[in-house]
């Protein structure tokens, strides 16, 4: 009997968790394609605010940049060989595919942006990971498997 008088409350309750779960906002100037599109990095739960700190950036809300769409074309090539990413600087637009291709063997490498709330997470030798950037600003990077080697550098997307 105990059982009967709490499902209505359980019903009652997922109806209301339901209509509380929504959707964050993309953007201005973003698509869902600048959404992370399965595995590799994403953008913080929650819809992260503009970065701080490292990165310069407009206001407004919204991730600064996201994992690339599945099959997409880079569009800007970093490479990232004897523990170094070059170009450095790398110059993008709003948009554009940056790709970091890992050329050091067997050893892992990422491209985790210091405050903008994304990375690549661990490229393996041989491997290439991307990010698409939404936002304009100079953001300021590392490989979060080498911190203390390779940090100090920087993405600046117009």
């Amino acid at each position: 009997m105990r059982r009967l008088t709490l499902l209505p409350l359980l019903a009652a309750l997922l109806t209301l968790a339901a209509c509380s779960g929504g959707t964050t906002p993309t953007p201005a100037g973003t698509s869902a394609a600048s959404a992370p599109a399965g595995g590799g990095a994403s953008a913080p739960a929650g819809g992260a605010s503009a970065p701080a700190g490292g990165a310069s950036a407009p206001a407004g809300g919204g991730a600064a940049c996201a994992t690339a769409p599945a099959g997409s074309t880079a569009t800007v090539n970093v490479t990232i060989k004897d523990f170094k990413f070059a170009p450095q600087p790398v110059q993008a637009k709003v948009g554009d595919i940056v790709a970091w291709t890992n050329q050091d063997g067997s050893t892992p490498h990422s491209a985790t942006m210091d405050t903008a709330g994304c990375d690549t997470k661990a490229i393996s030798g041989g491997a290439t990971a991307m990010l698409v950037f939404s936002q304009p600003g100079t953001y300021t990077y590392h490989c979060s498997v080498h911190p203390a080697t390779m940090k100090d550098y920087t993405v600046v997307v117009q």
